[in-house]
């Protein structure tokens, strides 16, 4: 039985469904959709992968609209062909934003439930069309009891491609209370685009020294459900560049997660504010099933591995990743020069493997436990990117700077405009490259493998050895009663500062 429940689609079946439902004589029409599954650890997004449009004697409108046993029956066919679940979308021509069901329609989606369960396999999809703004409606049918359907309200419906366009359930995710701690922040874009933006689920995988300040800035923006992912302990050469990390950390073997999300609840402007600390990493299937949860994703990781797992979320799942990186040159002891770019992987944009941010060939060295190993690491070339480790906070800053603008434009499209393509800073010449193109010709992500979801043929997550390294060290460091103990102090000294 599904709890939490969502909807996503890429642009291009929004424009779709979008040009068939949203009529000029203003009447109702419909359509059926096929989907895909999404499995995450606690929610459901079902992936709309086609639309199915009606033939001209398939459905009546006069005023409302009806379709034939024909038009379902056909549709059905096609999804059971391809694997899919059915979906049906009717619209509200004078909706604005989420739309419920009435009484006939709840009566005319009941109607086929059963049968649609019965044919594909999967829960009938119902989806309604906002005609004012585009907003869309969902829910999904299961069996209760005998020859019982009812509908499952979704969460969200999100549309992601160069925008992130997402239609929230006021009743599941209500509208945050308005605050003096966000009045600079929502004057910047209104108080609609920061309910918005409010209610995103956001991940941030890699809680290093570029993710805490992406962390930081987004609890003080009003994000009130945060995932972070890091499998790490704070160490000592960890705190010229770890925002609010401390010896005492180092001492107390504390996680990097916690010491974020920790950071966050104390960022926080939200008055109802989640951070959940993840001590995992995303190539593992549980925080790969964490992931799948977020509706963005902020990658800070600078392995191959994780990346392309995040890629594949991003394109397979469709689940935006702001991406980012940065690589300094510092041979001989010396400033050479430095640069970061930040970049979004979503349908439509050019992929990370594509944006050239990671080799394949490195992602099965790293599954193999080669990158791990300082043998391996020693036998590299002086500039194998594999090797470019020297980082400073000033230039973290501008790597989350530069990922975090590019999070606001997709989401708020200042002046219109919510792809602003691929930037690359080079702190010697104080220029700035931007890239719009999109992938290669026969790139497999944003092409055959695009919202497959959990019917992807790819497995992308196994075994993290050095992550599972990681977690027993804090583990036995941790079952000393004196560490206990003044974890506990410390812990209950920042809870009550």
């Amino acid at each position: 039985m599904i709890g939490r429940f969502s909807v996503a689609m890429t642009s291009e079946v929004a424009q779709h469904l979008t040009g068939h439902l949203r009529r000029a004589d203003g009447q109702e029409d419909c359509a059926f959709v096929l989907w895909r599954p999404s499995t995450g650890a606690s929610r459901t997004t079902a992936l709309l992968t086609e639309v199915v449009l009606p033939r001209e004697d398939e459905r009546i409108v006069r005023g409302t609209v009806d379709f034939t046993s024909a038009y379902f029956l056909r549709a059905a066919a096609l999804s059971a062909e391809h694997g899919c679940g059915l979906g049906f979308i009717h619209a509200h021509p004078k909706g604005r934003g989420w739309q419920r069901l009435n009484g006939i329609d709840h009566a005319a989606e009941a109607s086929f439930a059963a049968q649609t369960q019965v044919i594909t396999g999967r829960p009938l999809v119902g989806l309604t069309f906002a005609g004012t703004d585009a907003g869309f409606g969902a829910r999904i049918w299961q069996q209760q009891a005998p020859r019982r359907y009812a509908p499952t309200e979704a969460e969200s419906v999100r549309v992601v491609g160069g925008r992130l366009a997402v239609t929230v359930n006021d009743r599941l995710l209500p509208v945050p209370a308005v605050t003096n701690r966000q009045l600079r922040t929502v004057s910047a874009w209104g108080q609609a685009t920061q309910d918005d933006l409010a209610r995103l689920h956001v991940g941030v995988v890699g809680c290093g020294s570029v993710g805490v300040l992406v962390v930081e800035a987004l609890a003080r923006t009003g994000i009130q459900n945060l995932s972070l992912f890091d499998f790490d302990t704070v160490e000592e050469h960890n705190l010229d560049r770890l925002l609010n990390a401390t010896i005492r950390d180092v001492r107390l073997h504390r996680a990097k997660a916690h010491l974020a999300a920790r950071s966050a609840r104390r960022a926080a402007t939200a008055t109802n504010f989640r951070a959940a600390p993840y001590e995992l990493s995303v190539v593992e299937p549980a925080g790969f099933a964490a992931a799948a949860d977020c509706d963005v994703i902020f990658s800070c990781v600078d392995r191959p591995w994780p990346r392309a797992v995040l890629n594949l979320l991003a394109y397979a799942h469709l689940i935006p990743v702001v991406d980012g990186g940065i690589a300094v040159d510092a041979r001989g002891g010396r400033l050479r020069g430095a640069e970061w770019r930040a970049h979004i992987a979503a349908p439509g944009r050019a992929c990370m493997e594509c944006r050239g941010q990671y080799d394949p060939a490195h992602v099965q060295a790293e599954r193999d436990g080669s990158l791990d190993d300082p043998a391996y690491i020693t036998g590299l070339p002086a500039d194998h990117p594999l090797r470019r480790k020297e980082n400073v906070f000033v230039f973290s800053t501008s790597a989350a700077a530069a990922q975090l603008s590019q999070f606001v434009t997709m989401t708020t499209a200042p002046g219109g405009i919510a792809d602003t393509g691929a930037h690359l800073y080079h702190l010697t010449t104080g220029t700035l490259d931007r890239r719009e193109d999109g992938c290669k010709a026969g790139c497999l992500y944003d092409g055959p493998l695009r919202a497959l979801g959990d019917d992807t043929p790819i497995p992308v997550t196994g075994p993290h050895l050095t992550a599972e390294q990681a977690r027993a060290a804090r583990v036995l460091t941790a079952g000393r009663w004196p560490l206990r103990a003044r974890r506990a102090v410390d812990d209950l000294l920042h809870h009550l500062r």
